[in-house]
């Protein structure tokens, strides 16, 4: 019943989005019904625009099992954009490091490097977590802002590609390294294969491994798992490391995915993902659907501010109410289950 209810409500986000695009585009358009043309249809009206639409639901996969692996231990790394753009960083200069190395070393070597610049930032929070008791949460956060700015600071400064043609970036990631195109008009690339791959083997690990089920039993009852013999606070480390390192690869995938290479700019993959993880209840197989839907957003208000009188920044608004929905819900459920707990205790109290 319970899941029924879980499912219902998924849905029912979803059709809220469709009907928040209805509402801002009558509200801010003076020719609605091409403008909701497109942004509705626009998405599937051409190879390049369907194309563009499955290439930015690549990192956004990526991030939202980054998030979704954290969340389901109960660790909320809300610093995933910053781990998205230090790897994002890491994993591009290492493959403009490696130029004229075979693509079979170097590319496996990119993508750990951009790994390992996520997880290295996680690896902090948890640091300052067991050391100072400085909540992950706050501190991935604040960890992220300074991220911004230290990035921005490399790529403006020593890491900047003075011969450049795209404005303030780093070096392109070399010819040799990048992947095939699937769509010839778009940008999609093989990648995509890289984040189903992802989906379906993390799906398989959290459901069918000892270190899967000892992520969702800390994540459901830390204290019963505790009793069961598991390490809570390595497993939180673990899912913690494996969240930004999976944050980094994701942020790679979308340089792959563009211009291949490091701009001093937000791209906002990384707070997308939290969103991802959140309205697919940190399932990996729904993370794949939500995050297509995403992506669909963006590109429907990208069509429509082509042929249309809208901005881009329709889509923002539309996953912002989203996870206003999301949140609200889990807020409710949050005081509800602890107006239950709170019953327990006194009628044990009384006893």
């Amino acid at each position: 019943m319970q899941q029924k209810k879980r499912t219902l409500f998924q849905l029912l986000v979803i059709l809220s989005g469709l009907v928040m695009a209805l509402i801002v585009i009558l509200l801010c358009s003076d020719e609605p019904a091409l403008a909701l043309r497109y942004f509705f249809i626009g998405p599937f009206s051409s190879t390049y625009f369907l194309g563009d639409m499955l290439n930015n639901a690549v990192p956004l996969i990526i991030c939202g099992l980054a998030a979704s692996i954290s969340f389901t231990a109960s660790v909320w790394n809300l610093g995933l954009e910053g781990m998205v753009y230090f790897g994002m960083l890491t994993g591009t200069i290492t493959a403009a490091a490696l130029d004229g190395v075979s693509a079979v070393i170097a590319i496996p070597l990119m993508f750990l490097a951009a790994f390992l610049g996520g997880a290295v930032l996680s690896a902090l929070c948890s640091f300052l977590y067991s050391k100072f008791h400085l909540d992950i949460m706050m501190s991935s956060l604040m960890l992220a802002n300074v991220i911004f700015y230290l990035v921005f600071l490399l790529i403006e400064g020593p890491l900047r590609d003075a011969d450049s043609e795209q404005g303030v970036t780093t070096k392109a990631i070399p010819e040799a390294f990048r992947f095939g195109k699937l769509l010839s008009s778009s940008d999609l690339n093989t990648t995509i294969f890289i984040a189903l791959a992802l989906a379906v083997f993390i799906y398989f690990a959290l459901k069918h491994s000892r270190l899967g089920y000892e992520i969702r039993m800390t994540g459901l009852n830390a204290s019963f798992a505790r009793y069961g013999g598991i390490n809570t606070g390595l497993i939180a480390i673990i899912a913690m490391l494996i969240s930004g390192g999976l944050g980094g690869v994701g942020g790679l995938t979308y340089v792959l995915g563009t211009s291949f290479r490091v701009r001093n700019q937000l791209c906002g993959i990384g707070w997308s993902g939290l969103s991802i993880a959140m309205i697919s209840r940190n399932n990996p197989a729904l993370v794949v659907p939500v995050a297509i839907f995403f992506a669909y957003l963006t590109e429907g208000a990208q069509c429509a501010a082509l042929f249309a009188d809208i901005t881009p920044d329709v889509s923002q608004i539309i996953q912002g109410a989203i996870l206003l929905l999301v949140t609200g819900e889990a807020m409710i459920n949050f005081l509800e289950n602890r107006r239950g707990n709170r019953k327990l205790s006194v009628k044990g109290v009384s006893r």
